[in-house]
């Protein structure tokens, strides 16, 4: 029992870990875009990376007993971490027009929807029959690489605020962990009868 306690322990420290580690990585590339704001956003941002490592021991702590159940909030968390720091960018570049309102209510209702149909969304992982969402998902992922490669040519081409191309692409890579993370909130008992 000891044996396999450790065990755990180990399997739980890698991913936090890991997660700590993806979250650094885009935690600095958020807070450079834009460069004229990186140290207020780099103290926000740290802020955030703190709570929500401690959100994660907090879960541990709750949920050590249920790992499945652990690991599916972990996988949350992280997404939505990543959330967090993918749309801050294109919000920091918008601030104070109307496209900043616009792309607020759009975030807003895209969270609301996702966390609303998180039965639905789940369903399409792990039921055969339904997978319509993960075929737009796939579409979207190659239309996200295609924008990419087009925002950053013409954003070489123009006289753009620097990394605008790059804050808009982490937007537009945003939106598909805010569609994805709310499926792991769903039980895996529920999960199990989404199967059938």
């Amino acid at each position: 029992m000891t044996i396999e306690m450790d065990h755990q322990k180990q399997k739980v420290n890698h991913r936090l870990g890991l997660t700590a580690m993806i979250y650094f990585f885009i935690m600095l590339a958020s807070s450079f875009m834009p460069e004229d704001t990186v140290l207020p956003w780099l103290i926000i941002n740290v802020s955030f990376f703190l709570i929500v490592m401690t959100i994660l021991f907090i879960l541990w702590k709750r949920h050590k007993n249920d790992s499945v159940r652990y690991y599916s909030l972990q996988v949350y968390a992280m997404l939505m971490g990543i959330v967090f720091f993918g749309i801050t960018p294109v919000f920091k570049l918008l601030y104070g027009s109307l496209s900043f309102w616009l792309l607020l209510v759009f975030t807003i209702i895209v969270l609301s929807v996702s966390h609303m149909m998180k039965n639905r969304i789940a369903k399409s992982f792990v039921n055969k029959k339904h997978k319509i969402l993960l075929t737009i998902m796939s579409i979207y992922v190659i239309l996200l690489i295609v924008i990419g490669i087009i925002l950053m040519s013409i954003m070489r081409i123009n006289d753009s605020t620097e990394n605008t191309g790059m804050s808009i692409l982490f937007f537009l890579a945003s939106c598909l962990f805010m569609v994805m993370a709310p499926a792991f909130l769903v039980r895996a008992n529920e999960i199990e009868k989404l199967k059938n």
